[in-house]
């Protein structure tokens, strides 16, 4: 039985891997004979006219899509294209907002549809996840969300933990805030498709983005070293807060 099920999951990998390898041929095809560097220039052209005479419309459109596609795991650099589109504070609302609805979704659908198979599934991160949040409460979805912990897991997980709602979206708001602001400001900070047409290369050497990168990579890593040194305070004393089963 577990041998026509490790048959079963490797069988749909390669059908996966299958898939990706014929889409990325595909756009490699149409970039190739089609896509021409001042063709993707009109493009984006076409896309700023459009968002400077549409600024609602193009703001209403991005939320949406940003939003939905948010829901979907491993969608990263969703935030350096919004930037690189709409500018910094537009970007940071909606990259802010979207995620956080989107969040809030898997929370409430794990909470009260899956909540069974999700125990099933993170039985062990799920009791590990209650007893941070009964010893350091909301300090510890903070620091998840600050360094930055797969969204796949900490969204579902925390919905079938004890966790308050109101609490996990307070948690997720500020802790995602820092890093999203930083990648917002990198898509500000990126080159148009003119300018790189133009300067080529050298339309990437710019400080601010650099320190912008950098400050990305290491913002994570030092949360987590930050926790590792000195581990997670606690904002109360366990004892005097009882046990509140979240509603199933």
């Amino acid at each position: 039985m577990t041998t026509r099920a490790a048959d079963k999951r490797s069988t749909r990998k390669l059908v996966i891997l299958a898939i990706v390898v014929l889409i990325l041929a595909t756009l490699a095809w149409y970039v190739r004979n089609f896509a021409s560097l001042d063709y993707l220039v009109m493009q984006e052209s076409r896309l700023r006219n459009f968002i400077a005479l549409n600024p609602w419309q193009a703001f209403f459109y991005g939320f949406i899509i940003y939003t939905l596609v948010a829901l979907v795991p491993g969608t990263g650099g969703k935030a350096i294209v919004f930037g690189w589109l709409l500018g910094f504070w537009q970007a940071l609302f909606i990259v802010t907002v979207g995620l956080t609805i989107a969040a809030m979704a898997i929370f409430s659908l794990s909470r009260y549809l899956f909540q069974a198979s999700i125990e099933r599934r993170y039985g062990a991160f799920l009791a590990l996840m209650n007893q941070h949040i009964e010893k350091e409460g909301a300090f510890y979805l903070l620091t998840l969300r600050m360094a930055h912990a797969p969204y796949s897991i900490v969204n579902p997980v925390s919905g079938a933990s004890r966790v308050r709602a109101w609490i996990f979206f307070w948690t997720t708001v500020v802790g995602l805030l820092p890093a999203n602001a930083i990648w917002t400001y990198v898509g500000i900070r990126l080159p148009s498709l003119s300018e790189l047409a133009t300067l080529g290369a050298n339309a990437f050497i710019d400080l601010p983005l650099l320190v912008a990168l950098v400050t990305c990579a290491i913002l994570p890593l030092l949360i987590r070293w930050l926790v590792g040194r000195f581990g997670i305070p606690a904002t109360h004393e366990p004892s005097r807060r009882p046990t509140k089963e979240a509603s199933p």
